[in-house]
């Protein structure tokens, strides 16, 4: 049946229009930035300013720290969600008691925003909070509250792990749905001849998993490189900076101290890493390029 251009145009302009407006523009303009001076109010006052933003950046220690946090947020939070996720697939997909309210649990806090997500964790570990209580007053382990968000060296793990808890139920899910059209006859097969489950899971299971562990590990690496608001909301970046990132550093640059330019060269940055974290997905799929 013959669709007329208008009826095309009908269905795919809103979508081009929302890319448009809301990604392809903001990119670009983040990109000219990057390059000259300007405090984000007025832009007739922006000036050219070369690769001055990009020779700041190596300089900066702040920045030189994000780097290192955040490097640090990716490589931990991506093995962690990983990791789980897939042990939490293959759990429920060997038919477990109470495997389907196991699956439905774990996806629950992936339906939050990560904005929830940090203010239910402030709660949890908060001085007065329900974790505190329950170390204190229950089990009398310690006798002051334990500064989950406010001692350095604890905040940045508290960050970690309410994002291991937030989307390792993703990418069990995702796995879920690769272990599902791994034919039973390899499974069979493998046990027949004697493989063990170790075996099977190493010869059999993951080398069938390879195009889905490609992408979720693409997936979270892109999401790492970018994570903003749980990082915002629990801890500011603070104490000390110890939790600072990319994006909260960015954010502090451009409407803090009202240095647009920089922090278009941190945005940049940050683009940069996430496109080349998608090149991990065609060796760990097992494609040559």
């Amino acid at each position: 049946m013959f669709v007329s251009w208008r009826v095309k145009a009908a269905f795919i302009g809103p979508a081009v229009a929302y890319f448009g407006v809301f990604l392809l523009v903001p990119v670009l303009a983040a990109l000219g930035f990057a390059w000259t001076r300007w405090s984000g109010i007025d832009l007739a006052q922006a000036t050219w300013n070369g690769t001055g933003n990009f020779t700041a950046l190596v300089s900066d220690a702040v920045f030189k720290e994000a780097l290192v946090h955040t490097l640090t947020y990716v490589v931990v939070s991506t093995v962690f969600v990983n990791v789980i996720g897939l042990a939490l697939a293959l759990l429920i997909n060997t038919r477990v008691r109470g495997h389907e309210a196991l699956r439905v649990a774990m996806f629950v806090p992936l339906a939050l925003s990560p904005v929830i997500v940090a203010v239910l964790w402030q709660y949890l570990l908060g001085p007065y909070g329900f974790v505190n209580q329950v170390l204190g007053s229950v089990l009398g382990v310690t006798d002051k509250p334990v500064s989950f968000l406010g001692d350095p060296h604890l905040a940045f793990i508290t960050v970690i792990a309410a994002t291991i808890w937030q989307f390792a139920g993703g990418n069990m899910l995702l796995y879920y749905a690769g272990l599902q059209s791994l034919p039973q006859e390899r499974m069979e097969a493998a046990a027949i001849d004697g493989a063990g489950w170790l075996s099977r899971l190493r010869w059999v299971v993951l080398p069938h998993l390879r195009p889905t562990v490609a992408v979720v590990v693409a997936l979270n690496l892109i999401g790492g490189w970018k994570v903003f608001d749980l990082v915002y909301v629990l801890t500011r970046g603070g104490p000390d900076r110890s939790t600072e990132v990319l994006s909260t550093y960015l954010y502090e640059q451009a409407f803090t101290l009202n240095n647009v330019g920089f922090a278009s060269a941190i945005a940049c940055v940050i683009c940069l890493l996430a496109v080349v974290s998608t090149l991990v997905r065609r060796p760990i799929a097992g494609v040559e390029y």
